[in-house]
């Protein structure tokens, strides 16, 4: 799976002090406080339990939203939301679409993250992820399947 690309993230303390570099209104009630950047905003996924779930079950094989559901007992509107938000950063996508016994297109989701790694030395915190090429994938799907139909291992 190492096909996929890479992304390093490295910073130190930001100029107010508080060592994470995050966005936090000034106190003049103003809006020039900066967006969270990638790095926080995938930190911040992590400290969150269900966004932590539906990772950790998207990364060994595509799930759909129901079967995500069924198994973390996770409500419909926070299971679409975290998927949303997940997807927004990066680290969800996507990976085929299929047909359900009753008609119904259905979305497989998968994990995009390949290996992610957090490391703090001294005042800096590094992140480096490596992210899973799911055309890659997809395309190994189809000729395991083509393959498969032909009668071949």
């Amino acid at each position: 799976m190492g096909n996929g690309r890479t992304d390093t993230s490295d910073t130190g303390p930001s100029p107010g002090g508080d060592g994470g570099g995050s966005a936090v209104p000034p106190a003049d009630g103003g809006t020039s406080a900066r967006p969270p950047d990638r790095k926080e905003r995938i930190l911040e996924a992590l400290g969150d339990r269900w966004s932590r779930e539906i990772l950790l079950m998207l990364n060994d094989a595509p799930r759909s939203a129901q079967d995500i559901q069924a198994s973390n007992r996770i409500p419909q509107s926070t299971l679409y939301r975290k998927l949303h938000e997940l997807g927004e950063i990066g680290l969800v996508g996507v990976q085929r679409s299929v047909i359900s016994p009753d008609g119904k297109r259905v979305e497989l989701y998968r994990s995009l993250l390949d290996e992610l790694k957090v490391e703090m030395r001294g005042a800096r915190l590094r992140i480096d992820v490596r992210f899973r090429d799911l055309a890659a994938e997809r395309l190994k799907e189809m000729w395991r399947d083509v393959r498969r139909e032909a009668g071949r291992p």
